[in-house]
């Protein structure tokens, strides 16, 4: 995969791409179908996601978290002793967990956890962990505010970046962190989203203080900024938009549904191409 970095050169083709971005912005990237289903929610939510099967999860304030069907079905209930702070469900069997105060991750079958310390010698104050392909993990020091790509097979750091020299940084700047497509993203939330590659080279930066939360799907980063759910191409950088509802916490698409999620209750809807 290669992630465009520069303009091109042929003013043809760049006339064509600003064109591109052009119709993606002004023409809605998705109409929603008739609603298939509602979940009634109890609880703080504070955070959503979906595995690639295409299920839903709901975290909540208490550590709950709640995994749903496109059928607004409850499949499974979990709630660690203390909420996680990275979760990510992956294949919808083999999640992936951190726990920032224990400090130990968790590759294991939803609804357990098999907790493995991270040893000092990798990172002295972990504080974001994300999974980095089957069994290796990227980790944010605190530090000294680096990156470090950690190779569990081996016990080794595979690699290891500064992520700033910048002396106003804040390892509570830094929110949340996943990979994708064998690139790195991290969520500042005074810079925006900062993307790197497999070797922590940053390779810029999605510019916003506005920016709610990000996610994934097929070959677009997509966010939320100001009610407004903006589609970032990784190939090409196209984007796309819409208006969301400003009562709505989180939106999820999937290539199958679209979940709606609010204080109380979640809304699917079938996606729509």
């Amino acid at each position: 995969m290669q992630f465009m970095m520069e303009q091109p050169s042929n003013s043809k083709h760049f006339s064509n791409s600003l064109l591109a971005i052009w119709l993606c912005v002004a023409l809605p990237f998705y109409v929603a179908g008739q609603q298939r289903a509602t979940v009634q929610l109890k609880g703080e939510v504070t955070g959503a996601s979906v595995d690639r099967p295409g299920d839903l999860y709901i975290q909540f304030a208490d550590g709950t978290i709640q995994k749903y069907d496109g059928n607004g079905k409850l499949l499974q209930e979990v709630k660690p002793k203390v909420p996680l702070t990275v979760f990510e469900p992956r294949d919808g069997s083999r999640a992936f967990s951190y726990e920032r105060p224990g400090q130990w991750y968790s590759f294991a079958w939803f609804g357990s956890f098999n907790q493995v310390k991270i040893a000092d010698e990798f990172a002295i104050e972990p504080w974001l962990v994300c999974s980095s392909g089957d069994n290796n993990l990227w980790v944010v020091d605190a530090a000294d505010l680096s990156i470090k790509k950690i190779n569990t097979g081996k016990g080794s750091i595979d690699v290891e970046v500064l992520l700033s020299r910048d002396v106003h940084k804040r390892k509570e700047d830094l929110i949340s962190i996943r990979e994708y497509q064998n690139f790195l993203f991290i969520h500042n939330k005074n810079t925006g989203i900062e993307i790197f590659n497999a070797l922590g080279k940053q390779l810029r930066v999605i510019p916003g203080k506005d920016i709610l939360y990000f996610n994934f799907l097929g070959e677009e980063l997509y966010y939320v900024q100001n009610n407004k759910l903006i589609f970032y191409d990784l190939f090409d950088r196209t984007i796309r938009e819409n208006t969301l509802n400003n009562a709505m916490l989180f939106f999820i698409a999937t290539d199958e549904y679209e979940y709606h999620i609010y204080n109380k209750k979640v809304e699917i809807y079938p996606a729509k191409p």
